[in-house]
């Protein structure tokens, strides 16, 4: 098969990026000051601080003054209120001094990603292949026929991957050009030639070297109403008439860059935890920091321009470029990791709501939100996910993918037991509710993933046989024959034995229960168990951390994209692949036949 290029040209290449420098240039330029005392790293992170208390105190003040009984109507709200804002301030003041140490003793200047890195976590360890993972992704991503019901590896770590290139932004080169922008008082093609050049050599120059490795082509997208912080970019990837695969698409993936360890002023955004209305752009209420990268501070600025306006607006430029030079429509995915997946889930919402945004030749397909925090409240979580259910046959889903015990895809705090959250009122603080199909990945070698389960691969079928049906799960004959037959094993697990009754009360100990349970509740995935069989405890680690990384709490380390990607890397199999479903046990059949009777 031939390997595909790109064909984005420079004269597209140069438009897109004065479209990035017109968004950059939409960010006031701070006061003389301001500008003396940012230059100075402590004393910035200091002024960030206090502004961030400000910000929380105010709300916390205005909430009591709009309702005065707070204390006596909502007595667990105002104090949940009171103590999670003291627990922030007692958090964030010893962090701010631990980041700036840090930054100093260069602890934490290392990439998520080097391919040769990551080719030692690959379960097969060969040194091609990620590139392998990037081709197999690259023609999932561009299928006109793209089934959502299967958890696709290649795809997904194609797009965690590519979470995990957009970190390699340098901060310093692009501050240089926002000054450079701001203070040039001769604007004009050369000049802004230059400051293309540099933006393209300087600050993104990690970035496009990594993803041309991989086949696609990198623009910047939106700074995202501030600098050196977050952004956002786009990945393309331009079919050729040439190609064998004529029934593939364009392909434009939008990634959003996560929180940075050292990066102060992100942490700041993670735990601005109070909400926004957002119903005008997307649904319900939206955390704050989250509104403020997208969003106008007031609806009187709706008409005028602002992030989200502009990155759809760029969006639909590039989608068009590729249409009119192919004829082929234009799938548009989103992505993200951390903080990053936080704003992807915002932007997903915003082009569902306002599905008519994207020209018609655009395909809006999935989002994959890796270590996603919850982003809005009970009213964004339900307008949300009863958006995606209006049409089924649009084939849409946000995956939110977590990892074993990664803390940040459990932000912010928001109550855990569904009976109690039904009774939480709207202004209640941790009115907090997660959107999408979670997947829930686990390193112990010992659980399976949640979220989706274990079916033989099928293989392609031949056309000219009309007894095989079109669709990829099989006839509904087959479908309910396998149902049948799957309900009457889970009867059968369920009865009173004193095997099932041991499971029950100790659950998945290894080891410790009959063999039969234990194969019963493992993969029967060939390769499975063989991961750590093949990968030293040096392939689990990253080159330039690699005399800290064991000694990294796991609630923080499982939360780096190389985690995730070996998480994922244990459950290749090429005789299995994962659907969308649930593992069933004997508990969850005692609980649910409980649930029944009450």
């Amino acid at each position: 098969m031939k390997k595909k290029k790109i064909i984005m040209n420079e004269m597209d290449d140069k438009e897109f990026y004065l479209y990035y420098l017109n968004d950059l240039s939409y960010i006031p330029r701070p006061s003389k000051w301001i500008e003396s005392i940012i230059k100075i790293p402590l004393l910035k992170t200091t002024l960030e601080y206090i502004s961030f208390n400000h910000a929380m105190a105010s709300h916390i003040l205005l909430s009591f003054l709009t309702d005065l009984t707070l204390p006596l109507s909502q007595p667990f709200n105002f104090a949940v209120m009171i103590l999670t804002f003291f627990i922030i301030l007692l958090i964030l003041f010893p962090v701010s001094i631990i980041l700036e140490i840090c930054k100093k003793l260069d602890l934490f200047n290392f990439n998520f990603y080097e391919m040769d890195e990551w080719n030692r976590m690959t379960a097969g360890k060969g040194s091609n292949d990620i590139k392998h993972i990037a081709r197999e992704g690259h023609r999932a991503l561009c299928s006109s026929d793209y089934n959502s019901k299967v958890f696709n590896f290649d795809l997904v770590e194609t797009l965690l991957i590519l979470s995990a290139i957009i970190y390699e932004r340098d901060d310093d080169e692009l501050r240089k050009i926002y000054e450079k922008l701001k203070t040039n008082k001769d604007n004009e093609g050369d000049s802004f030639e230059n400051l293309i050049d540099e933006c393209r050599n300087k600050v993104y120059k990690g970035i496009n070297r990594k993803v041309k490795d991989l086949g696609f082509n990198f623009v910047p997208l939106s700074e995202l109403n501030s600098i050196d912080t977050l952004f956002a970019g786009m990945y393309l990837f331009e079919h050729k008439n040439d190609q064998e695969d004529q029934e593939n698409n364009n392909v434009i993936i939008v990634s959003f860059k996560g929180t940075s360890p050292t990066n102060f002023t992100e942490w700041l955004t993670d735990f601005l935890i109070m909400r926004a209305d957002a119903s005008q752009f997307v649904f319900g209420e939206i955390h704050k920091g989250f509104y403020d990268n997208f969003f106008p501070k007031t609806l009187d600025e709706t008409k005028e321009s602002y992030p989200a306006k502009r990155m759809v607006e760029t969006i639909s430029k590039a989608a068009e470029k590729m249409y009119e030079r192919n004829g082929k429509n234009v799938n548009i995915w989103i992505t993200g990791h951390s903080l990053g997946a936080a704003l992807a889930q915002v932007f997903y919402a915003r082009l569902i709501k306002m599905s008519t945004l994207l020209p018609e030749f655009c395909v809006l397909r999935d989002a994959y939100a890796f270590a996603a925090p919850a982003v809005g409240d009970k009213d964004f979580a339900s307008s949300f996910n009863g958006a995606l259910q209006i049409n089924y046959k649009e084939n849409k889903t946000l995956w939110r993918i977590a990892n074993t015990n990664d803390i940040v895809a459990k932000m912010p705090p928001q109550h855990l037991y569904s009976t109690i959250r039904r009774y939480i009122t709207k202004e209640d603080i941790l009115n907090y509710y997660s959107i999408g199909y979670k997947v829930q990945l686990f390193l112990d070698k010992e659980k399976p993933p949640k979220g989706i389960v274990l079916r033989e691969k099928y293989k392609e079928k031949n056309k000219d046989d009309e007894e095989e049906e079109n669709d990829k799960l099989g006839s509904i004959e087959k479908l309910l024959r396998k149902k049948l037959n799957d309900d009457r094993k889970d009867s059968e697990n369920s009865e009173i034995t004193f095997d099932n009754i041991l499971n029950f009360i100790l659950g998945e100990l290894p080891g410790k229960l009959p063999g039969k349970l234990l194969k019963q509740n493992k993969h029967n995935i060939e390769s499975y168990h063989d991961y750590d069989k093949n990968h030293s405890s040096e392939d689990y680690t990253l080159d330039k951390i690699k005399n800290i990384e064991p000694y990294i709490p796991s609630l923080i380390h499982n939360h780096f994209p190389h985690r995730y990607f070996m998480a994922m890397e244990r459950l290749r199999s090429d005789k299995f692949e994962f659907i969308v479903g649930d593992q069933k046990s004997v508990e969850d059949k005692i609980l649910a036949d409980f649930n029944m009777v009450m």
